[in-house]
């Protein structure tokens, strides 16, 4: 079949991943990062940013195989597109780290895409998930391309590829080919050193596009490099160096990733939450003499949001978003972070203010405890007296799981706004009823 070893060892997997049934706990955290990923499209889905990209890609909403959310049906790799944006709009949908981090729910548009296609069941889309799911996480545990400079995309595509190669049928030889041709054409740098910029939100999707154009190929028979992974100048030599993955088919990954009760960067959760707690405990006559905040949290989170000056002065919603001092002060001074509250706050003059007043800092004990933990403290200064609190990790961290009323109630919340309660309430029974669908036009057609 393959030469390339890792190539035969993810095919295999692949395989015997899809054929292993649904149990309880596995179709139950599936079902809640499918609810998770499309609570977050929703309350995208009417930006005017949204309604830019549909318009530049020509999508007319009119006919096709697959449903973009709340835009109409139109071609499978566009209505995948659409939706991966949608879900990374705001920064709102699950989190893994391991050697290297990701968003591992981003796959979920181009499954379902590739699933409505197929015309395949809940139950079959939500195991090529778990599939696609399983390998991100033993390839962010396993190597570190982060490192090297390499967005997380890069491996998005590879688990993209494992679901949607799945959901189309594709044989040993095909699905191989498949998993050559991603691993070569889709390496993304992370082009995230300064600004945020938009491109945060379509890194995800054009690896789910990139996807479903080489599975589409290799069903045809049409042949990727071989090896791929291995050998000179091949992924392990030029993108993620050392590469330990052996996937068990057996292990139960599918609840491993964190959910997000913010739309923020994961550093942000756990500060967000305590400066929102200490509002409330502290009262506006103390909010308003803060003469100092200091964050202190681990390294990781420091390095990605809390080390560059752009990140207290932010231009723009994703920079602000990926800001420690912004989401802290933002939460003291609003009492509440959802998503339109950082547009207002990035043109609000009394959060700029107080968001240069944070300093972020290493507490070395946090550091030895991420990401197993994600813990932060906050310490305010204020009229002379110092209040302070912490957290072993915001709620949605794995050591402090969602109870599935809450992960309900964000997808209510998101949705309501847009299609109002009644209609909000519905769709959140069809997706907790995912696994029976014989369709899977109905989650996304609430």
């Amino acid at each position: 079949m393959t030469q390339d070893s890792i190539t035969r060892a993810i095919v295999t997997f692949a395989f015997a991943s899809y054929a292993r049934p649904l149990d309880g706990p596995r179709r139950d955290a599936l079902i809640a990062r499918i609810m998770d990923a499309l609570g977050c499209a929703i309350a995208a889905s009417g930006d005017e940013e949204m309604r830019r990209i549909a318009a530049a890609l020509a999508f007319s909403g009119a006919a096709g195989p697959s449903t973009a959310l709340l835009l109409g049906r139109g071609p499978v790799e566009t209505a995948a597109f659409l939706n991966g944006v949608m879900v990374r709009f705001h920064d709102w949908n699950d989190t893994y780290v391991g050697k290297n981090g990701g968003h591992p729910s981003d796959i979920i548009a181009a499954a379902l895409a590739a699933g409505e296609e197929a015309g395949s069941s809940g139950d079959e889309v939500l195991r090529a998930i778990g599939a696609g799911q399983h390998l991100m996480l033993d390839m962010c545990d396993g190597s570190n391309a982060l490192a090297r400079g390499w967005d997380h995309a890069t491996y998005v595509g590879i688990a993209a590829t494992v679901a949607v190669a799945l959901l189309r049928g594709l044989n040993r030889a095909q699905f191989a080919h498949a998993i050559s041709m991603i691993t070569a054409a889709n390496n993304m740098l992370l082009a995230r050193s300064a600004k945020v910029s938009a491109w945060r939100s379509l890194a995800s999707p054009q690896a789910l596009r990139n996807a479903l154009f080489v599975t589409a190929l290799a069903k045809a028979d049409v042949s990727g490099p071989d090896p791929v992974f291995e050998g000179r100048l091949g992924f392990l030599d030029v993108v993620c160096g050392d590469l330990h993955l052996a996937p068990d088919p057996a292990r139960e990954r599918s609840g491993d990733t964190h959910l997000k009760r913010f739309p923020a960067v994961f550093h942000a959760q756990a500060p967000c939450e305590i400066a929102l707690d200490m509002r409330a405990e502290l009262g506006p006559d103390v909010l308003a003499q803060i003469d100092e905040i200091e964050v202190a949290t681990h390294a990781f989170a420091i390095h990605w949001a809390g080390s560059i000056p752009a990140l207290w002065e932010p231009q723009n919603r994703e920079t602000a978003d990926h800001s420690i001092p912004f989401m802290v002060a933002l939460a003291l001074l609003r009492g509440q972070v959802h998503h339109h509250d950082i547009e207002a706050g990035i043109h609000d003059d009394a959060v700029r203010a107080l968001t240069r007043r944070v300093r972020v800092v290493e507490d070395p004990a946090y550091s030895a405890a991420w990401p197993k933990q994600a813990p932060a403290r906050i310490a305010i200064m204020a009229d002379g007296r110092r209040f302070q609190r912490e957290l072993i990790a915001g709620l949605g961290h794995a050591a402090r799981p969602l109870r599935h009323d809450q992960r309900a109630d964000k997808l209510i919340d998101n949705a309501t706004p847009v299609i109002g309660l009644e209609r909000a309430q519905a769709w959140a029974e069809t997706l907790a009823g995912f696994a029976e669908l014989r369709d899977v036009s109905a989650a996304l057609t609430p």
